[in-house]
Parts: structure tokens; sequence; C-alpha cells
């Protein structure tokens, strides 16, 4: 089974180390959620993944992707512009992500990573938009195997339940506390850089915390994680041909 993961840029997902649009193995420079997807699902799997079961694709491969949809399902119906973004991008990947089936002759699933962002007044709406614009854009590919990895407000809230003082304890009011605006006061950017220097590690240390299990996966408890780590290990299950397991919620 392969993974095609994509992002936002090579401090979330990763990037290509050869100057490609997508790439494996060695060539890829994996990110942090790159290291929590491969976490969460070996974990789920029982199994290390091979080095080449991890596929990126980077956003400009994705836009070129989705400017190849037809055009009448690229926004989807009664779908704002900033959904149709995601919907359209959802539906992007799937189209890679089945190509790459077919080549590879196995199942091939799909990770669309995006940060929710905003303000703190937009955070929730934003979450809940762009969560469900990219399952609905899988969705209307007909794609089963597709996943959303909407950190909210934004990854760095995911990772500093890890880091903070009393690491993944009540850290679920950190999606409601952290700004997700960089340029907010005390910014969760900003507090993930603390945190980070109180260790004497930078942020280009956090693949390697997670690899490590400074940053253990398992253990982050936050109403979007979870979301996602659900929908990650039963995307996982069904490539291995498992039942799909009942969540809690």
């Amino acid at each position: 089974m392969i993974f095609v993961i994509s992002g936002e840029g090579p401090s979330d997902i990763g990037a290509c180390e050869n100057g490609q649009d997508e790439c494996s193995g060695t060539d890829f420079k994996p990110g942090p959620m790159a290291r929590i997807i491969e976490k969460l699902v070996e974990s789920c799997a029982g199994f290390s993944l091979p080095n080449d079961a991890v596929e990126f694709v980077s956003e400009a491969r994705r836009l070129a992707a989705s400017k190849a949809l037809p055009k009448s399902y690229t926004m989807g119906k009664k779908r704002d512009y900033e959904g149709g973004y995601f919907f359209k991008e959802a539906r992007a990947l799937a189209s890679i992500a089945n190509q790459k089936a077919l080549a590879h002759n196995c199942p091939v699933a799909a990770v669309l990573f995006r940060d929710a962002d905003g303000t703190r007044s937009t955070e929730a709406k934003m979450y809940e938009i762009k969560r469900t614009s990219i399952e609905d854009g899988f969705r209307a590919a007909d794609f089963e195997l597709g996943v959303p990895m909407v950190p909210k407000p934004k990854s760095e809230a995911w990772l500093l339940c890890a880091l903070k003082t009393n690491p993944y304890q009540n850290c679920a009011g950190l999606e409601e506390s952290l700004s997700g605006n960089d340029n907010a006061p005390n910014s969760a950017k900003c507090q993930l850089q603390e945190r980070l220097g109180v260790k004497q590690k930078t942020t280009h240390d956090l693949a390697d915390l997670v690899s490590e299990g400074t940053i253990s996966s398992s253990q982050i408890n936050m109403p979007s994680f979870n979301h996602f780590r659900n929908h990650l290990e039963d995307v996982t299950n069904r490539m291995l041909g498992r039942p799909i397991q009942a969540h809690a919620h």
C-alpha cells in the first residue's frame, strides 16, 4: 500500500530534495506532519512502512491536476469560493492517487494537509469549511481512501500538545485558546518556538522529534487530531482488508 501525501510547504508535510513535484524514498525530506502520518499508519497496521510507501506531491502538482479536472465538477453545488478551492484540491489529489494505484497495482490512499488558520472569530468556521470541503471533494471523485488532515487552528497546536509544560494534558483547549494568525500576539507559531527553545531545539528538529517519540502521535488528544487519526486508521484498515472500527465521539 502507498500513501500519497500533500500539504502547504516544507515545514508541515515536507518537500522534494531533488527539485521535482513528486518524490519518495531518499528524495523526500519529510516534515513533522509526514512523520505523524507514518507513525499512526505503522501503529495501526502493525508493521513498518517501506521507504517508498510514502509519496509526496507538491502544491504545484496539485494545482496542475486541478486545472485538468472537468469544469462542471471543480466547485461543487452550493459551495462558496473558499470551500470550492479545497473541494477541487481534494479531487485533484484523488486523481493523482488513482493514477498511482493503476501504475503500482496496489491500494493508494491520499492525505491532504491544510491548516484551518484564520482569526479566533473565524477559526471554527474555517475548520469546518476546509475539512468538509476536502471530504466532499474525495467523495465526489468516488475516492474512498482520502483523508483530510486539518489541524485547528494549525499544526503548531498539535505539536504544542506534546511539548507544553504538562505534555498531552488538556490539549483540547489549545484549539480554542491559540491563534492561527502568525501576526497575533503570542501566536501558536511563537509559542511553539518558545517551547522548542526550552529543549534547545528549532522547528527544523520537529520531524526528528516525532520520529524518536519525543512528540508521540499516539498520545495527542484533541478534537481535530482525533478526527484525522480516526479517518486515517479507517483508511489504513480498509487498505488491509480489515473491518472498520467504531470510534467514540
